[in-house]
């Protein structure tokens, strides 16, 4: 029972995991299972909706069951991402005395979900909702640090690097070392990249497959947080993304030299 259960599983998270369809002969090298144990694998799978069959390829794709299972789950309060994360947020602005962010990913752009705000006069806030380039960003260039080195050149090949102020990456060649330097130390700085005047150092959130799911950022004026600042910060950030992915169930540190 455990062993078919495991097969199962297996069976499951190739599909779901896969970027694309799978036949059933690469299935079957990919798992090393026997065909008729992995033709009523699917089966069963395919009547329960966790996995489609195409009609015209015959290959294995994911089924829609999975994203109801997967939207139903993230209403459960064990997984919902801004509960988990505010009290880090919290954390970091009681820490730094700035202003402190969770950002995910939307298309091209970085949309802001949750903040708490600096309790100083002067104070970087940017309401829940906004949206803003990832590559020009603090959030958006962790978010990248986590793509694929495939997933970075698409990314890197077709986005139009409009240049938003003088210090904004405008070539793909600074944009890609940009990104090499983040993946190397662990977070991410937006220097006045975005909007003069305002600094932000930032790290991923990834989920139990390392994933990344958001960003968390702490941003302030610069008469405050200075470069030299923004990379004394940077460390603290990355931890904090770091227990923020622990919460998630990511079973390990994020990677980084």
């Amino acid at each position: 029972m455990v062993q078919s259960i495991t097969r199962m599983f297996d069976v499951f998270e190739a599909l779901a995991l896969a970027e694309e369809e799978l036949s059933l002969t690469r299935l079957h090298a990919q798992l090393n299972l026997p065909l008729p144990t992995l033709h009523r694998l699917l089966h069963v799978l395919v009547e329960r909706g966790y996995v489609e069959q195409n009609d015209d390829s015959r290959r294995y794709g994911p089924g829609l069951r999975i994203l109801e299972i997967a939207e139903a789950a993230k209403r459960n309060s064990r997984f919902d991402l801004c509960r988990v994360v505010r009290p880090f947020l919290q954390r970091l602005t009681d820490d730094s005395g700035e202003s402190s962010n969770l950002v995910i990913r939307h298309n091209t752009k970085v949309v802001y979900v949750e903040q708490v705000p600096s309790p100083r006069s002067v104070r970087m806030f940017t309401q829940v909702g906004h949206r803003a380039p990832l590559y020009c960003t603090g959030a958006g260039k962790a978010i990248l640090s986590c793509l694929s080195t495939e997933h970075l050149d698409a990314y890197v090949a077709t986005v139009q690097l409009e240049r938003l102020t003088p210090q904004t990456l405008a070539s793909r060649e600074d944009l890609v070392q940009e990104i090499v330097n983040v993946r190397h130390h662990g977070f991410a700085v937006d220097n006045e990249e975005f909007e003069i005047g305002v600094r932000c150092v930032a790290a991923p959130i990834v989920d139990p497959a390392g994933r990344c799911v958001a960003a968390i950022s702490v941003s302030g004026p610069t008469t405050r947080m200075t470069r030299r600042r923004a990379e004394e910060l940077g460390p603290q950030v990355r931890h904090i993304g770091t227990l923020c992915s622990t919460q998630l169930g990511y079973g390990s540190s994020i990677p980084h030299n």
